[in-house]
């Protein structure tokens, strides 16, 4: 109790401080000029709480004084027009906190300004260091759960099914219209016995599948995301639609179509209408009586031999 009564900033809170250049407050943070300014614009926001370390604020807390410090960068920059600008919160002497109550200063920045750099030159440390660095932070950090409402949940869910519902519908259409198309090539290709008419035929079955496959490859891609959702993965930020958990290589966008194609739904079918395209440009071949002719005089050959 003593430190509040005693810290300056507790007396700001208070309005005890009637030398303070205060900008603004509300019922959870107060937003005021400091003393000793860096610069011309430089402005500070604290909790009305007394709490020395940020890490001991709540979750409200933070909240209140990280939009507050936005809403003064935005205020700053509109009236300043700063070349840049800083957002620093300090904790504990050697980080230069100079009061124990938890502030965050709002800073404009200019080129060639009387701060100067704040950042020292780039640093030395071996690659093991790092490594063992970042080994005790991850051992020792777990971000926050972030809550989602059962409606932002229920919505998000919808926006990824209708994508798989456009993905599927898109598949069918495919098929749909690839149908009449090989229909008539490949029936002028065998009543007519053309081989243009039946490689033109299948040219267009290959370019349907390949369209297919990348719209079943979407579908699927957007399932997997649909039950990470469904099942709150909590590294899914909310109403996002980025199916990607891990980087994409070439590797891994091959095997994923070649998935595809093993499937029911693209592999028997267009490995039919190919076969289908391969028989009626072999139809001039086959009826061709000279081409037979050939074929047994070639028989008796062998059966002589």
């Amino acid at each position: 109790m003593k430190d509040i009564f005693t810290c300056a900033f507790c007396k700001i809170v208070r309005g005890e401080d009637f030398k303070v250049r205060e900008i603004a407050r509300n019922s959870k943070v107060i937003a005021f000029f400091p003393t000793n300014p860096a610069l011309l614009g430089h402005c500070m926001v604290i909790p009305r709480r007394h709490v020395e370390s940020f890490s001991d604020l709540t979750d409200e807390e933070v909240k209140d004084v990280m939009l507050a410090a936005q809403s003064l960068s935005k205020g700053v920059q509109q009236a300043f027009e700063p070349d840049g600008l800083n957002i620093i919160q300090s904790n504990g002497e050697a980080a230069s906190q100079s009061v124990p109550h938890v502030h965050v200063h709002v800073l404009p920045r200019w080129e060639n300004d009387r701060v100067g750099e704040i950042w020292p030159p780039d640093s030395d440390y071996q690659e093991s260091e790092k490594d063992q660095a970042l080994a005790q932070l991850k051992s020792n950090i777990v971000l926050p759960k972030i809550s989602v409402s059962s409606e932002d949940k229920r919505q998000h869910l919808a926006f990824a099914q209708d994508i798989i519902s456009r993905m599927s519908q898109s598949s069918s259409n495919v098929k749909s219209w690839l149908l009449p198309v090989v229909t008539a090539t490949y029936g002028y290709a065998f009543t007519q016995e053309s081989i243009a008419v039946a490689l033109l035929g299948m040219i267009v079955t290959l370019v349907f599948a390949f369209l297919d496959i990348g719209y079943l490859r979407t579908e699927r891609m957007y399932r997997n995301l649909y039950e990470r959702i469904a099942a709150e993965d909590t590294s899914i930020p909310p109403y996002s639609l980025n199916y990607k958990q891990t980087q994409e290589t070439r590797k891994t966008i091959f095997l994923e179509h070649f998935a595809i194609i093993r499937t029911w739904s693209i592999g028997p079918f267009y490995t039919f209408l190919i076969l289908t395209g391969l028989a009626a440009m072999s139809m001039p071949v086959l009826s061709n009586s000279e081409f037979w002719s050939q074929v047994i005089e070639i028989i008796k050959i062998i059966q002589n031999d």
